[in-house]
């Protein structure tokens, strides 16, 4: 039976955002910043459903979780972005928490291909989105392609041998020299090393850097900053021409503001992948319109179908 309100949790890096979701549509939502350990992660997700089920006079039976980390039979096995480094019972802890019938939890990239794979009917499609990590998913003809839990999670392939150490356990991952928290870090390695005057003048007076100040200070034509920018491109280029490889699709698509045509690094992006373009493809690189909820539609809508299904993913 398909339940007439679902509870959405878009659990992330930096936010955690809630919602309620009836018949598709969002009808409240609610979101705080992520607290730093898991536990009272955890009681975040639980009051902002109670807080959404307070605002509209009814509460959901039915939780389904996007989380950023990879996700199997609805336990986390990884999601280092907010401290899960081994295999986790979210949906067991969420239950314990919250007064519902099921929990479903999933990755949160493959969520949000989820709620976009209308718009895709009739093709293979690679989504790749870039936040606070760096993830994706696979589409066929619309219809999400699960796996395990994990299908399609580009940023932990690996793109350098023996490269930088990821939380993950691996080295090299793509994660590791692309995503939002990749590129802050150079963007602070550099204002403290003196690298970049415009990062440290930032750094001095906000605190702390975030990825779209890297991007600044190559659009500036700072030196440093354009070819850590160009570097990271190169990376993400590669890790597209793996995806390619494997999936042959007919479209990639690229979700995140920093991935646009139109800003510095979506532009070394397309180049790069230009340069590294297979003879055999001709595929452009298409980006989509973010989309906040996208996550939470998503999620909804994967946990309504199982729910539905009798639990089971895809």
């Amino acid at each position: 039976m398909v339940p007439q309100l679902v509870g959405a949790v878009d659990w992330g890096g930096t936010w955690i955002r809630v919602a309620l979701v009836g018949h598709g549509r969002i009808v409240h939502r609610e979101r705080r910043p992520r607290p730093e350990t898991l536990a009272a992660q955890y009681d975040a997700v639980a009051a902002l459903l109670r807080d959404s089920a307070a605002a509209v006079g009814g509460a959901p039976t039915t939780v389904g979780v996007g989380i950023a980390g990879i996700v199997q039979r609805d336990a986390v096995v990884s999601a280092v972005n907010i401290g899960i480094h081994g295999w986790t019972p979210v949906a067991e802890e969420l239950r314990a928490r919250v007064r519902v019938d099921e929990v479903f939890v999933m990755n949160d990239a493959q969520a949000a291909a989820a709620a976009l794979g209308p718009r895709w009917p009739d093709d293979l499609t690679a989504v790749i989105t870039m936040g606070t990590g760096l993830g994706g998913a696979v589409l066929d003809h619309g219809r999400l392609v699960a796996g395990l839990g994990a299908a399609g999670d580009v940023g932990h392939s690996i793109v350098v041998a023996d490269g930088r150490e990821c939380p993950c356990g691996g080295r090299g991952c793509l994660e590791t020299y692309v995503s939002g928290r990749a590129l802050a870090a150079q963007a602070q390695a550099l204002a403290t090393s003196g690298g970049s005057r415009l990062l440290r003048e930032r750094l001095d007076s906000a605190g702390a850097l975030h990825a779209g100040d890297l991007q600044d200070a190559a659009q500036a034509g700072e030196a440093e900053a354009t070819r850590a920018l160009d570097r990271a491109a190169r990376h993400l280029a590669v890790g597209i021409r793996n995806v390619v490889a494997h999936l042959d699709p007919d479209r990639i698509a690229l979700a995140g503001a920093m991935l646009g045509p139109q800003t510095r690094f979506g532009s070394a992006v397309r180049e790069q992948w230009n340069s590294l373009r297979p003879r055999w493809s001709d595929l452009s690189l298409d980006h989509i319109t973010h989309d906040s909820d996208a996550t939470l539609v998503g999620v909804a809508l994967v946990a309504a179908q199982r729910c539905a299904q009798g639990g089971q993913l895809g």
